[in-house]
């Protein structure tokens, strides 16, 4: 990996790494330690590990209980319908700052670093975890006015103008350096996926982001214009040791070795989409991304797609 992870970019004294910590099912992918491990003994500067709270990522017990609309539910309910409908129309997480669920998510994010070894991994290679949720919520974060004026000095304005006040401070004050959204490969289910761009949806602070997700295409996209205009994006996917392959039925694809890298993050992923078999025409998020960020290279999709069957034998 560190031979072929040959860029400058890549080198900066500082890197921040955005892992795909989405939840714990492995079948659905997310960032291992082994993966993350690589990773870190290929690149040679002072790393940090940035990544939101998640619902999702926590023991398997439903999440603590609280009173929505005069009836008891649990974290899993807003999951579902209607409790992902109520949280639409609840953008506001005071209910959940002052209920107890703060603390408990904290514990939560404690247990799943511990329980799949990045405790060990980030004490070991000194690493800094700066937690977009808890620096958000604690009100340690950048000047939505001066991130404003960053980000619409190089792209158009934000559709929702709040996305200017999700920015840790920490990670401001690190602006400049290389950002490496660092996505699982994965053959998901009805095409949901989540390489290098869509990775990003991770940086809003909310741990459940239902009322970003009425404007998903936007939210996005307005989100990676934030970090492009503070940091040098590179994007890295990964399948060396699985990928999740739902087609017809639900399997693992072991040891594959495969690690897809380079600055165009929108290029990086439409060639993936190629080679996964997923319809780039169906993700409207990828063609916002083009009309942003730069086109990419229809011809490398075409290859892509002629390799996908040396590479996932059915």
């Amino acid at each position: 990996m560190r031979s072929l992870l040959d860029d400058p970019w890549l080198k900066a004294d500082t890197i921040v790494i955005k892992p795909n910590w989405v939840g714990t099912d492995r079948s659905y992918g997310f960032t291992e330690c082994e993966a993350l491990h690589m990773l870190l003994e290929a690149l040679d500067g002072r790393i940090v590990v940035t990544e939101s709270y998640s619902l999702g990522r926590g023991p398997p017990d439903g999440g603590m209980k609280f009173t929505a609309d005069g009836k008891e539910v649990d974290w899993k309910w807003l999951f579902m319908g209607k409790g992902w409908k109520w949280l639409e129309k609840h953008p506001d997480w005071d209910w959940f700052k002052e209920g107890g669920h703060w603390d408990r998510i904290r514990k939560n994010d404690r247990w799943f670093l511990d329980e799949y070894e990045f405790t060990d991994l980030f004490n070991e290679r000194g690493v800094e975890c700066v937690n977009v949720t808890e620096e958000v919520w604690q009100g340690r974060k950048a000047d939505p006015h001066e991130i404003k004026n960053i980000v619409e000095t190089r792209f158009p304005p934000a559709f929702r103008e709040e996305i200017y006040s999700c920015v840790p401070r920490r990670l401001y004050d690190l602006r400049g350096a290389t950002f490496i959204s660092f996505a699982k490969l994965k053959k998901p289910y009805r095409d949901i996926i989540s390489f290098t761009l869509k990775n990003f949806f991770g940086m809003l602070p909310d741990p459940l982001r239902a009322w970003w997700h009425q404007w998903f295409d936007s939210s996005l996209i307005d989100t990676i214009k934030v970090y492009a205009s503070l940091f040098n994006m590179y994007g890295i996917c990964e399948g060396l040791r699985y990928i999740p392959w739902w087609e017809k039925t639900k399997r693992i694809i072991k040891d594959s070795g495969i690690l897809a890298f380079g600055r165009d993050l929108v290029s990086v992923d439409a060639v993936l989409c190629g080679l996964v078999g997923v319809d780039l025409e169906k993700l409207s998020y990828i063609k916002l991304a083009e009309e942003t960020f730069g086109a990419y290279d229809k011809r490398l999709v075409e290859e892509a797609k002629a390799a996908a069957t040396d590479w996932f034998p059915l």
